[in-house]
């Protein structure tokens, strides 16, 4: 196959083999919007395209329905998937791994069996598709009409002459001379004159006075303070004047009453015999004490058996779907 040809999409290739295994009798095509919360879409297709041998492996996860046979409906969907890509895409089929990911129960009346298994085609006829041809229309021009002229107004007729004004005399400033420098005089320096220290005082003696001690005036006896208990007078209590009873009505809503009752059987009286039981009597078991270790044992080294050389397998594939050999 050229790969410059055309070029196919995995995701082209996903559709057709989903299409191919829910054509399968026993096989369950499932949305995952009606599958619940967490529900999951059968069949599920995974292609992976190998551009350079020109090649695709798919793996399929289908939902098949119970009772029916598993085994002969995943040779079937196998088959059928392999005989949809070579014959809509032109692709060879490396591998094909089917997993039953989910089974459903049916109603006996819905039971595939195996002849409706069997029965199954895989190859499939593609259909041409027909194209109806474009009907060509010829546009029909109008005549050619004679043009209007034009009347076009020149702009060269709006242009009139522009009165320049004369160009602006320009004052230049002159520049003053530089000023000169006036001499400073410099005053005569102040003479530095000491001053004057006063002669040191003499001290004069710091007479102290004593203090008179005073005494406190002594603190006026305390009177002592008794609490004061007030006198209880005891109250009595007026009762009101007793007041004649009224009767009172008491009406019965509902009158109860007889309900019949099923018959009730009466008790049977049950008599469980138990046997006695029996005394358990634990002996206790002597124990020899070991007077001697015991002799060690000889190492057991398996032996491998002599290598023998492998059987040819022959797999026969099943015709009815799929021939690997044609």
């Amino acid at each position: 196959m050229d790969a410059s040809f055309y070029h196919v999409s995995e995701r082209t290739i996903e559709r057709v083999a989903e299409v191919a295994a829910a054509a399968v009798p026993g096989c369950r095509s499932i949305d995952a919007k009606l599958a619940g919360l967490a529900g999951r879409s059968f069949p599920r297709v995974s292609a992976r395209l190998d551009q350079v041998s020109g090649t695709v492996a798919v793996d399929t996860e289908i939902a098949t329905s119970y009772p029916a046979p598993v085994a002969a409906i995943t040779d079937a969907v196998r088959a059928t998937i392999i005989a949809h890509i070579r014959t809509l895409v032109g692709l060879d089929v490396s591998r094909v791994k089917v997993t039953v990911a989910n089974v459903e129960a049916l109603p006996e009346a819905g039971r595939v069996t195996w002849e409706q298994v069997a029965d199954h085609e895989a190859f499939v006829i593609p259909t041409p598709i027909e194209v109806s041809p474009t009907r060509v229309q010829h546009p029909v021009t109008q005549p050619l009409e004679q043009l209007q002229d034009i009347a076009v107004h020149s702009l060269v007729d709006d242009m009139h002459s522009v009165v320049v004004p004369a160009p602006v005399e320009v004052e230049h400033p002159a520049t003053p001379e530089p000023a000169r420098a006036a001499h400073v005089e410099t005053p005569e320096p102040v003479r530095a004159y000491s001053p004057e220290v006063p002669e040191p005082q003499r001290l004069a003696a710091i007479r102290t006075y004593p203090t008179e001690a005073r005494v406190p005036f002594p603190p006026e006896p305390v009177r002592p303070w008794a609490p004061q208990v007030r006198e209880t007078v005891p109250r009595h209590p007026q009762l009101p004047p007793l007041q004649q009873l009224t009767p009172v009505n008491v009406e019965h809503v509902a009158r109860p009453r007889e309900v019949s009752l099923p018959w009730r059987a009466p008790l049977k009286e049950i008599t469980v015999n138990r046997p006695p039981l029996k005394p358990i009597v634990v002996e206790p078991v002597v124990r020899t004490p070991m007077t001697s270790a015991p002799a060690p044992q000889p190492v057991v080294v398996p032996v491998a058996p002599a290598p023998k050389p492998l059987k040819q397998i022959t797999i026969q594939p099943v015709v009815k779907y799929y021939d690997r050999t044609r």
